[in-house]
Order: C-alpha cells, then structure tokens, then sequence
C-alpha cells in the first residue's frame, strides 16, 4: 500500500518511524497483511539464522514483539488516539533496542545514545498513557451488551454509589454505616453493605482502629436505594459480607476474629464460628460448600464449612493476608499478601500453598475473571505513597502477564458476570476504573462517593 493512499493517521505515524519500521510494516500492509499472515507466528517472518549472534536474535524478537500492537493501535478510530496507541509499542520497540545495545554494544557513544532514548522514550510513554486514560475519563463508556449496576461502597462518605452501566449515570446516598464492602445476594433481592455506624472519620478498615464498636449489616433494596433499610447488629468492626444461596450472609468480624452468620429472613445473628487473628476479606466456593477467610495478623486463611458451620482448616500463607479469591472451577484460591507484595495460590484439593507471585505494592483486593484465565489484583499502595496499579496474573503461568494504571489507591475488585469488564475502586481519587477485559486496558473512570473501598457487580430483580 503506497503510503500517499492510507489514511490520513496512518501516515503520520508512519512518518514518525525509522525507515526499517516502516518497510516492515508495509510489508505486513500490502495485500491486507497477507505476507504477515502467511507466518505462523511473527517471529517466523523475519526469524534470522540458527547461527545468528545473540545481539542480531534479540533485536529481530524486539522488532517483531513492536509490529504486532503498533499495527493494532493505529487501527482505532480517533487519529489522535490512533497515533498515541502506535507510538506506545513503538518507544517501548526503542526502548528494548537500546537496553540490547547497552547488553552487547562496546562503544561508549552507542550506550550514551542508549541512555537517552530510554529516558526520552520512558517519560513520553508515561505522558501518551495518562494522555489516554484521561480521554478515556472524559468520554462515555460504552458497556456493550454488558448490563446491571455496579455498587461501590463508599465509606469516607457513609454512602453506596450506583453505576448504572445501561444510562452510566452514577447515583450516591447516604446509609447508616461507613461501608467498608458490600455483596448482593444471588437472588438479587438485597444489597448488603457492612461497616461500622457513620461518624465521618474512617480509615481503610485494615487495622484495628474501632475494633470495639458495634457494627452493623445493612440490608438495601438494590432498585431503590433511597428506601430506608434493614439493619442488624452483627458485632466489633465487621469488615466483609458475602451471602449464599441459602439466605444466609457471612460477616468477618474484625474485632472479635469470628465469623457472625445472618439468617437474612430473621434479620438476626444465629450463628458465630472462630477464625484466625483479624478476620477480613471472604469468599465462597462456587459450590457454596467452604467459605475461605483472609486472617490478616496472624498469616493464616481460615476454611469454613458452611453445612457444620465449623472451621475445618487453618492454612498458613503469608504476611498480613487481605482477601481471597476462588477461580470458578473452585480449584485454587487466591490470596493478597499485603506486607510481601506478593500473592499466595492455594490448592483447595490439599489445602497447602503452592505458590506465590510478585505483584505491586499493598496488594489488597483480586478476583478471577469467569473463564477463569486471569486474576486481578488491586495494588492500594500506603496512605503517603498510595499505588494506582493492577496486577494481571496469567492463571495459567502463574505469572503477572500484564500491569494496568488505574486511579490512586487502588482497592476493591469486581468483574462483570459475562467477563467482559473489571471494576476497580480507587480510595484516594474516590473513583472506579473501568477495565476492558478483551483489550487488558483501562477504557474509562467513574467518579463516586468518598473513598471507596468494596465493589460489587450485579443484576438485581
């Protein structure tokens, strides 16, 4: 495709390439990408010689991993976003040129020019990324065939904030607690929100500052808000709720390091189970049959069988466990270890860690996307240094396949039922990323209520 003919964005990304990118990109061009798709992969289209120098190797893959994004970031719509999502590969496919050079290269004056093109390349890169998340920001978010509410739990401002994904207007009242996490129950029927009664002055929910008030659960009609609602005294500092398809709803109680059980119909506590030091985040299996609490002071996870309403297992994992997070086939769990920066993978069959991985700082809340092939780790960072990245585990490799820029603070972790998004609360930019799940990009941010912390997607009856 001669370049007098491409579109008009087309060619002032092109003009911005070195001349050896551009003749490989018109290459992959020219009769609809046909030589590229040739190639089983890229690499075999310009793989070089068995016998080829390390240095000539690495180059070649650092080409070949730099064509493919570039050629899929001109390709959106807005020239100005066009260019922006081409340029991105194109400095980070300098960027690891350069590191190659300073690796093999033997003259001073190639690695000073190596030198200053990661720290050109790196600081535009930062620019072109808050450059998109900014649009994306200001721009309507297109949620597909994606529908429901998300619900933040907004506990700087005693409130729950309603997104509604259909009209993307966001709807804020007040309720009777600081809601540290909220859940909605399987039927829909009630959103649930736990935390203790609203005062104005609340912290992160993760140490024990209030462990001694009482606390409440908060009953809410998920179709109105505004409907004054149910309340049950459930005990010191509830942190987290999750409701199975029973009628029940699971409280950690924080203060008392137990699990308080609500039978939903009676709005009463009918049972309380013992657990690890400082119970926080909990999940069900998605049988409904174990029920695995994060034990943030003393290292553990507690294993509850929700039929005897007993602790079956205390599994050792980590520094200062925050949440847990079951993939959908209920073989492993997921586990944020806050003070190691990394996250523990437990096999539910033995009930024994078989791994851990780096990601971010304060890792606080994940979830498995449903087909299961990733994880999402929001990393908060510290009160002076909050963190506005979330770490993409690769279920499959058990690596962090990717990292994503959401707002500061980042904290609760939801997905939509169809997979298609993840939903990310920012505390300290009082704000939820939008994540499209196909794309592994940020698309867009919500702004809501004061310092949300839990998340929760749903579709309520």
């Amino acid at each position: 495709m001669p370049m007098s003919s491409m579109p008009e964005q087309y060619r002032t990304m092109m003009q911005a390439m070195p001349a050896e990118c551009i003749t490989a990109m018109q290459q992959m061009m020219q009769g609809g990408m046909h030589g590229a798709m040739n190639a089983s992969n890229p690499a075999e289209a310009a793989a070089p010689g068995t016998n080829a120098p390390d240095f000539t190797q690495a180059y070649v893959k650092a080409m070949d991993a730099m064509h493919g994004p570039m050629m899929e970031g001109v390709m959106a719509d807005d020239p100005d976003t066009a260019f922006v999502r081409g340029m991105i590969p194109h400095h980070q496919g300098a960027i690891d040129m350069a590191r190659i050079v300073q690796q093999h290269g033997d003259d001073p004056q190639t690695k000073a020019w190596a030198e200053e093109i990661i720290t050109a390349q790196e600081r535009e890169i930062a620019e072109m990324d808050a450059w998109l998340t900014e649009k994306a920001s200001t721009e309507a978010i297109d949620f597909g065939q994606t529908g429901g509410t998300v619900w933040s739990a907004d506990e700087g401002g005693s409130s729950i904030s309603a997104i509604d994904l259909g009209t993307g207007t966001v709807t804020t009242v007040p309720i009777p607690v600081a809601p540290h996490n909220v859940d909605l129950t399987p039927d829909g029927r009630f959103l649930l929100a736990v935390g203790t009664p609203a005062t104005g002055d609340h912290g992160d929910g993760h140490d024990h500052a209030g462990g001694d008030t009482a606390g409440l659960l908060v009953m809410l009609d998920p179709q109105d808000l505004s409907k004054p609602p149910a309340t049950v005294e459930v005990g010191a500092h509830p942190a987290h709720v999750v409701a199975d398809r029973n009628g029940r709803a699971f409280v950690s109680l924080s203060g008392s390091d137990e699990i308080a059980v609500v039978d939903l119909a009676q709005g009463a506590v009918t049972t309380r189970i013992g657990t690890g030091a400082y119970p926080h985040g909990l999940r069900l299996s998605p049988n409904g049959a174990e029920l695995y609490v994060a034990n943030v002071e003393d290292g553990t996870v507690s294993v509850i069988d929700t039929a005897s309403l007993t602790e079956a297992a205390r599994i050792p994992v980590g520094a200062a466990p925050v949440q847990v997070g079951f993939t959908p086939d209920g073989n492993q769990v997921y586990v944020s270890l806050r003070d190691e920066n990394r996250v523990a993978v437990i096999d539910t069959a033995s009930r024994e860690v078989t791994g851990r991985i780096e990601v971010g700082p304060n890792p606080i809340q994940m979830i498995a996307t449903p087909d299961g092939r990733h994880v999402y780790v929001a990393n908060q960072g510290t009160d002076a240094a909050p963190n506005d990245t979330v770490s993409v585990i690769d279920t499959a490799s058990g690596e962090v396949a990717k990292t994503l820029k959401t707002g500061p603070g980042a904290h609760g972790v939801s997905a939509s039922a169809d997979g298609a998004f993840v939903f990310v609360t920012n505390i300290a930019d009082d704000s939820v990323s939008v994540i499209d799940v196909e794309r592994q990009e940020v698309i867009g941010s919500v702004p809501v209520g004061d310092k949300p912390n839990g998340i929760v997607h749903g579709l309520s009856n």
